[in-house]
């Protein structure tokens, strides 16, 4: 073997383990960053179900939505979200037509790759038939 092709193969060699440690930090990135995604949608599902049951249904078909449905489900949230998540909003009520409840959060992604950044994440938990803290 000549100098010149072992100075090729370091080189090449170089080169290969720069682009092979970039595509490890970029799926090192992406499993730690859906792994936090669904952890914080998980809690923001849970506190949105969990705020609906504080809803009440009027024999007429009224929504009766108070501000302790959304301090149940900003409590709820706060009590089993991970370090890494913040509750940005809590909206009970009417939507899509049906009572429910919206947590709006937000998680940090690690920016192993790419940069550090929050993802704005939403859920609706529907208050189904029976549900009510009232009816159990």
């Amino acid at each position: 073997m000549h100098l010149k092709e072992k100075g090729q193969a370091v080189v090449l060699f170089a080169v290969v383990m720069f682009l092979a440690t970039l595509f490890l930090l970029g799926i090192l990135d992406y499993a730690v960053t859906t792994a936090r995604m669904q952890e914080t949608i998980a809690a923001a599902d849970l506190a949105a179900h969990a705020g609906a049951q504080e809803i009440s249904v009027q024999p007429n078909g009224e929504i009766v939505a108070t501000q302790g449905g959304a301090a149940v489900a900003a409590a709820y949230f706060n009590f089993q979200r991970p370090a890494y998540a913040q509750l940005l909003d809590v909206a009970c009520g009417r939507f899509q037509g049906r009572p429910a409840c919206q947590v709006t959060a937000q998680m940090y992604a690690p920016g192993y790759l790419l940069p550090e950044r929050w993802i704005t994440i939403h859920a609706i938990g529907y208050l189904a038939h029976g549900v009510t803290r009232g009816d159990q």
